[in-house]
């Protein structure tokens, strides 16, 4: 059974414009590192400055589906996934911003010989372990070293795994869609049953940092694509049920921003509801308030540079509040937020642009194949060139 295509054009906003929603709620969950946030007394405003973990999960479901459905389509065209190379994409997709991050900050710290708030910290050790995409388990086992600035790139880690994981079930099962769907679902139910346990009995902190506790969007949002095919007999109510979604997710806020309810029923609603809303909009056009609402070309914007946004504003707010004592909240804040976008659009023009590009290039294509058959064409259009004098 073959995947449906993937949402295109205004489908496209409204999933950029969740992410851009979605971005926005976890650059206000950090700006207590900036501002004194503590002392709000609004509970909406209390809401919306500590709802990053549903933020979180609105990136995870939605990414874990694109990613898949990706997968699928390769599987139907190719007959098979070559999971290596599917891996090796996102890790390139993602190291391509991490990796820079992390050069910057080993500079600072040689250069800066006033960041005496680091100096207790294993920098070197942290470094490592972020580029090896073991930062979790680092930050898990020794939170005194680990770098403290760096501590939100645990996102990074879980996405490269997770996808790896869900390529490798792919790989296995990707011509038989029945038995894919079971091993997905039943994934979700354990990785959601797990989360919740280490919750219970570890605590909060190991339930965050775990890359198998913070799995179950990704994995929710696979199980999605795998699914859509036989969704497809809702297309006819799908707008509806898209609109429903997206109201949805204003009580769920407030659901899961108590930790418990997140790691418990909450939880499994948000994901379930995220769930509804990315294969709904695949199914059929979004109603004109939804396009107008979540896909919003502001909003679509932020969302479509989320993942600079994400990389470099966690650090930045750090890097201010431990070396700008003298300055007031409001310029401080106002400081974090603009260098932020500042490198931002900076990375995404130098960085992410030309990535995407040589991405989706046919030379990069061609390792589809296999990179024998990718090194054999290289070479056959080499020999081509000389011989016709090129």
């Amino acid at each position: 059974m073959s995947v449906t295509t993937a949402p295109a054009g205004r489908r496209v906003k409204v999933l950029d414009g969740i992410r851009g929603f979605a971005i926005i709620l976890v650059l206000l969950s950090h700006t207590w590192i900036v501002a004194p946030v503590s002392d709000i007394d609004d509970r909406a405003l209390q809401v919306l400055m500590s709802s990053g973990n549903y933020a979180v999960s609105i990136f995870f479901v939605v990414g874990g589906f694109l990613a898949t459905l990706g997968m699928l389509r390769e599987v139907d065209r190719r007959g098979s996934l070559r999971p290596g190379v599917t891996w090796v994409r996102r890790w390139i997709r993602i190291s391509a911003h991490v990796y820079p991050l992390v050069i910057a900050v080993l500079a600072l710290t040689a250069v800066d010989q006033n960041m005496v708030a680091y100096k207790l910290n294993n920098t070197r050790e942290s470094a490592w372990h972020i580029i090896t995409y073991t930062w979790n388990g680092y930050v898990r086992t020794h939170p005194l070293d680990a770098r403290p600035d760096l501590g939100h790139l645990w996102y990074v880690c879980t996405d490269i795994w997770t996808v790896g994981f869900i390529a490798l079930l792919v790989f296995v099962l990707g011509r038989r869609r029945q038995a894919l769907l079971v091993a997905l679902a039943a994934s979700v139910v354990v990785v959601m049953l797990y989360r919740e346990h280490v919750y219970q009995t570890e605590g909060l902190f190991p339930a965050l940092t775990r890359v198998q506790t913070r799995a179950d969007g990704l994995l929710w949002g696979a199980m999605a694509a795998v699914a859509l095919p036989w969704l497809r007999r809702l297309a006819p109510r799908a707008q509806a049920l898209n609109l429903l979604s997206v109201i949805a997710l204003v009580p769920l806020m407030w659901a899961v921003n108590d930790t418990a309810h997140y790691f418990g029923l909450a939880g499994w609603l948000l994901n379930l509801d995220l769930a509804v809303l990315v294969v709904t909009t695949s199914l059929a056009e979004p109603r004109r308030i939804v396009q107008r609402v979540v896909g919003w070309g502001p909003l679509e914007l932020v969302g479509r540079y989320s993942l600079v946004l994400y990389i470099w504003h966690y650090p930045i707010f750090f890097y201010l509040s431990r070396n700008t004592l003298d300055w007031s909240w409001p310029w401080r804040t106002v400081v974090g937020y603009g260098l932020t976008i500042v490198i931002a659009v900076v990375t995404q023009r130098l960085i992410e642009r030309p990535l995407q590009r040589w991405l989706s290039s046919p030379s990069w294509h061609a390792l589809d194949d296999g990179v024998p058959t990718a090194v054999r064409r290289k070479v056959r259009g080499e020999v081509t060139k000389v011989r016709s004098g090129v």
